[in-house]
């Protein structure tokens, strides 16, 4: 038991939030201050870290949390926006549940009328649970061969296949490859129906995190064509596969394979234990099989809900009406949208 400990509200860029969270197993990259500023910078919203220390003045717990406000989803606080979860660190049970009182309390006083932590809050009556996705990791090492012989069969082949084929990856932490990775982010996005992110964001990814070694590109090229690419974030002992995305003419030479693999490879080599798939929608089994195959272990991802309404029911129609229209309109649509409508998403 610990003589007094109290709730504090403090600025991601207080040191010594990013020494708590640099000394905890569980932290990523969405634990730093770098990615919770680029959010705050990109959509406005108001961040801060809510954090239980005790009367010395030493962390014991801590979240990130942005408060967004939404024509769509009204005000609430969320940990985080546009991050697949985001894990409340803790050295005990006992902080980790001042921090569940307080969000209970938070919101049972009117303090803000809906709360969404995305991970597994201890449970209390008035926090909801939802289970709509699964994670997906894999266990690295120091061997990378000892990690490639959980791979399942097709998926080697599939790598020797984009070798075969001249398929070739190259790394890139410039705006120069964030350009060549968002056209193939839109148009990714276009046939899946859903906005875009703003430019700004990737302007973002690559003049913050990537230039403070958090983050970087992978792009697959044929000869001089940009087939496919993927956006890895990193901090700690964690590697993220962020985002992918590929043209649907080329699949067939297998890059985005290729493109993981060489992920994989990278997480080993630079002393990462976790490489993180992040989340899948259930629905979506073959993704599901997809990521499975790659020896992943899948867990269902849990959020903590505090609100008088279903979650996301308001935001899930709107996405149902946009997705027909972005599919069958031109490119400048998909990005028209998510330059007007994607921070209401959060």
């Amino acid at each position: 038991m610990h003589s007094t400990l109290e709730i504090i509200q403090i600025e991601p860029c207080d040191e010594r939030w990013l020494a708590f969270a640099a000394s905890h197993a569980q932290a990523n990259i969405f634990h730093h201050p770098a990615w919770i500023n680029l959010l705050a910078e990109c959509y406005g919203y108001r961040p801060f870290i809510i954090a239980v220390q005790d009367d010395e003045g030493e962390l014991f717990a801590g979240m990130p949390i942005m408060e967004v406000n939404s024509f769509l989803t009204s005000r609430r606080w969320v940990s985080l926006p546009f991050s697949d979860y985001c894990v409340p660190l803790s050295r005990d049970d006992e902080s980790l549940e001042k921090l569940a009182d307080y969000f209970v309390n938070a919101y049972e006083n009117d303090q803000v009328p809906s709360i969404e932590v995305r991970w597994e809050l201890p449970h209390q009556e008035t926090i909801q649970q939802k289970s709509n996705h699964v994670l997906h990791s894999i266990e690295l090492s120091e061997n990378v061969d000892s990690v490639a012989k959980r791979f399942k069969r097709s998926h080697r082949q599939n790598i020797r296949t984009a070798e075969k084929r001249g398929v070739r990856v190259e790394w890139g932490n410039k705006i120069e490859h964030m350009r060549l990775y968002y056209q193939l982010q839109l148009e990714t996005r276009q046939r899946q129906g859903v906005p875009v992110q703003p430019w700004r964001f990737f302007e973002l990814l690559a003049t913050t995190l990537f230039e403070q070694e958090l983050g970087f590109a992978l792009l697959a090229y044929k000869d001089e064509e940009c087939l496919a690419g993927v956006i890895f974030l990193h901090w700690g002992k964690y590697i993220v596969a962020k985002y992918a995305a590929s043209r649907a003419d080329t699949l067939k030479l297998r890059p985005n394979n290729l493109l993981f693999w060489t992920g994989i490879h990278w997480g080993c080599e630079h002393g990462k234990t976790v490489f993180d798939f992040g989340r899948t929608d259930n629905s979506n089994s073959g993704l599901c099989r997809y990521k499975r195959g790659w020896g992943a272990v899948e867990k269902p991802l849990i959020y903590s809900v505090l609100s008088s309404k279903p979650p996301n029911q308001k935001n899930s129609r709107f996405q149902d009406i946009l997705k027909p229209v972005i599919r069958k309109s031109p490119l400048w649509v998909c990005r028209a949208s998510g330059e007007l409508l994607y921070r209401h998403y959060g």
